[in-house]
């Protein structure tokens, strides 16, 4: 259904019409963090972040992924990634707690089994590469990623009440662990 590469240059494009124009995903995704680069300094960013995936060796565990359906076009609607949190479930720049994510900014391609099909290649990713915990984190305001989460087998593990301010409404922080099968 979908397939996961690295990054190449046209998709620069995709994301700069994503994070200037299709913005309606960061409403979703940690909006207390929402963009505010200039598209200079957007492009800027992914120009350099094409350049380290380039350098990267073939060997090397990716921490991202675009999202591309497998399609005669192979079209790219979003991407995957994981990032390390610590035992207390805090984000960290340290070696910690593999723990995903995903984006696909625009309405379009949302409800077709994109997402479920890209997380589920990609935690099998992770795990042929001998990462067996995998963790994932949302806040109680996003429950189309509770719904997903809860689709794919993820149990939740962890809850921060009244962590996050959005719009003026507080919510949970939750993090889940992915069932061991």
């Amino acid at each position: 259904m979908v397939i996961l590469r690295d990054i190449q240059e046209e998709d620069i494009d995709d994301y700069m019409l994503w994070y200037t124009d299709i913005t309606e995903w960061q409403d979703w995704d940690a909006p207390w963090e929402k963009e505010t680069s200039t598209e200079e300094e957007l492009r800027s960013r992914f120009k350099k972040y094409l350049q380290r995936v380039k350098n990267l060796d073939a060997y090397i565990i990716r921490s991202r992924f675009e999202i591309c359906i497998n399609d005669e076009q192979k079209t790219h609607i979003g991407w995957v990634i994981y990032y390390n949190i610590d035992a207390s479930y805090k984000y960290t720049k340290e070696n910690g707690l593999c723990t995903i994510g995903i984006d696909i900014p625009h309405l379009k391609y949302r409800k077709h089994g994109y997402g479920t099909s890209a997380l589920l290649t990609y935690i099998d990713y992770l795990k042929s590469n001998h990462i067996e915990d995998i963790f994932t984190q949302t806040w109680s305001g996003n429950q189309a990623m509770i719904r997903l989460s809860k689709k794919i087998g993820f149990i939740e593990c962890n809850r921060l009440k009244d962590y996050r301010t959005v719009n003026g409404k507080t919510y949970d922080a939750i993090t889940w662990k992915l069932k061991q099968e």
